[in-house]
């Protein structure tokens, strides 16, 4: 039996028996761990309320080979986040994007990227107006799907390969992973959602790796709400995430 020491996020919690919680750990070193927190819910628990949701954390558990849920032993908070947790929409925004983690982080493998990019985009979310929640989101939805090598295909046609030059009558191809130049887009197919020159401006922005082109812009219009609905499509069809988002809720 190892003692594990790692940074976490609580994904989800479970009530175990009359005074425990089972908690999903989003773990730095080790992607998802299933833990049981014992005597968590007694008045005078040593883990007082630092398993909370949002809460950045140093946890210590003892990892047994073969057994499904892991031991925690220590809790220390190393973050709270109180512009996430007081306010509704940004907790609402949040736990979107926590589900979507949910379904795509792998259980005991290395996720260091994915939770690095948890902990930046929480840190931001702190300071985000609640009316650019979903921006927030969706900009973080689309980064974590590029760590996780399913980002869409931007620079060249998806279906084809030529260079797109000349943006009229280009498609955003969900099912051949990108953008589909106009010739091949007249071709038709499932999945294929109209793109123009502003909306492609504002694809290549949600993919940048600087977050304050994003967060910088103009007040949300229509332009930009479809491009976040391109971007969730997209994320969620190569994530397989339709089904995986509905598990991850129950």
């Amino acid at each position: 039996m190892a003692l594990v020491r790692t940074e976490a996020f609580v994904l989800k919690a479970f009530r175990y028996g009359e005074t425990s919680m089972i908690y999903r750990l989003f773990t730095r070193d080790r992607g998802v761990v299933p833990v049981i927190a014992k005597g968590v819910r007694r008045p005078k628990s040593r883990f007082g309320a630092s398993l909370d949701p949002f809460h950045r954390l140093q946890v210590v558990y003892y990892d047994k080979p073969g057994r499904e849920i892991q031991t925690l032993s220590q809790v220390e908070l190393l973050a709270g986040h109180p512009g996430v947790v007081g306010s509704l929409d940004r907790m609402e925004a949040a736990g979107t994007w926590f589900r979507f983690l949910r379904a795509v982080v792998p259980e005991h493998a290395p996720a260091e990227t994915l939770y690095d990019l948890a902990v930046t985009a929480l840190d931001r979310l702190d300071h985000v107006p609640p009316e650019s929640v979903r921006r927030w989101e969706t900009y973080h939805r689309a980064i974590a799907a590029e760590r996780l090598g399913l980002a869409p295909r931007l620079d060249q046609c998806a279906a084809c390969g030529a260079d797109l030059p000349d943006r009229a009558g280009m498609t955003l191809a969900i099912e051949e992973g990108g953008l589909a130049c106009a010739a091949c887009g007249s071709r038709g197919g499932s999945g294929r959602m109209p793109v123009g020159s502003d909306l492609y401006g504002l694809l290549l922005l949600y993919h940048h790796p600087d977050w304050s082109l994003v967060a910088d812009l103009d007040e949300s219009g229509a332009a930009e709400a479809r491009v976040q609905e391109l971007v969730h499509r997209f994320v969620d069809w190569h994530a397989d995430l339709g089904a995986r988002v509905r598990g991850a809720r129950r």
